[in-house]
């Protein structure tokens, strides 16, 4: 699960009408914006107790759970432990009013609800665009692509042995030679890496392909993607593409995922790049080996959240 991607509600409410207002309105927003949503609606404050809290990002609470007044109880509660968005909502705004006035609940909000629940609406949409505020800035885009790229490497290894363990005796001289070429010609500036890892230097023209292929062929291709001195991000993607291949040849998952890596030369800019602003205020990061810039708008931000979510279910999905 992409927990840096996932908006994460729990409503506190007896209408489950209403619930699903409000989730469809959450739901439509975050998908405009790139980001997964999970949700959950309780009744009484004892399921809340019964049920794990963490990474709560918004609490929508009716302030009366139905005639009683159990909003003061629930904010003491949740206060323990969190301290994330809650919006307290009522029909009655007499006692949204009087919640307000008492000024006693540090970051909480309050709305009251109408026919149309408007303010309820507009609060959300706050609260939310808030969070994308914060999201879209070089430190959060940095983590989130970094951390989400992190999950989406133990995927592709887990993809890599599940697939390898189907393959026939007969496709594993083919593959293995492939994979081998494959590190061969892409270690680029890893040479170091490699002499320490096998004992001598595999710079392309330095070493001869065959005795490169010796000293691979010495290791499976399950030890290779696991071993971090010889392997990356990228070379093992390019593992799995190649044993998806041998497998299942290049049907529409292959075209798709392929681009994967596209998302991966993004991720090794947010990771070796240093920020600058441009001449109109927005920040870009100057693209590794040429003079083009990934500039960090509103737009790329949704476009690499976006990706991420659809590279790791096409991923996910293999089987």
């Amino acid at each position: 699960m992409l927990r840096d991607l996932t908006y994460k509600v729990i409503v506190i409410d007896d209408d489950p009408d209403l619930y699903e207002d409000y989730i469809e309105e959450i739901e439509d927003k975050l998908k405009e914006q790139g980001y997964l949503l999970q949700h959950d609606r309780y009744e009484e404050l004892i399921e809340l107790e019964e049920n794990s809290l963490e990474d709560v990002d918004l609490f929508l609470v009716d302030l009366k759970f139905g005639s009683e007044n159990k909003g003061p109880e629930f904010i003491s509660k949740i206060r323990e432990n969190y301290f994330t968005d809650i919006l307290f909502y009522s029909s009655d705004s007499k006692a949204i009013i009087a919640s307000r006035s008492k000024g006693e609940f540090e970051g909480v909000f309050f709305a009251i609800r109408d026919e149309n629940k408007n303010e309820i609406k507009e609060r959300i949409e706050q609260l939310i665009d808030k969070m994308i505020k914060r999201s879209n800035t070089p430190l959060a885009s940095r983590g989130l692509v970094l951390g989400c790229i992190a999950e989406l490497d133990n995927i592709v290894k887990d993809k890599i042995h599940t697939l390898l363990a189907q393959i026939s005796p007969e496709q594993t001289e083919k593959l293995r030679n492939d994979c081998t070429r494959l590190y061969y010609d892409s270690y680029g500036g890893n040479s170091d890496k490699i002499k320490e890892f096998f004992g001598t230097y595999f710079h392309q023209g330095k070493l001869q392909w065959c005795a490169v292929k010796e000293n691979y062929l010495k290791y499976d291709i399950s030890n290779l993607v696991e071993n971090v001195a010889i392997t990356d991000s990228n070379k093992n993607f390019r593992v799995l593409l190649k044993t998806y291949e041998t497998l299942n040849g290049k049907d529409d998952t292959y075209n798709i995922i392929k681009n994967f890596i596209e998302l991966l030369s993004d991720r090794n800019i947010f990771a070796h790049v240093r920020e600058e602003k441009n001449d109109t205020g927005q920040y870009q990061f100057k693209k590794i080996n040429n003079n083009e810039y990934l500039v960090l708008s509103d737009e790329k931000c949704i476009e690499l959240r976006n990706s991420i979510i659809k590279y790791h279910k096409l991923i996910s999905d293999i089987k």
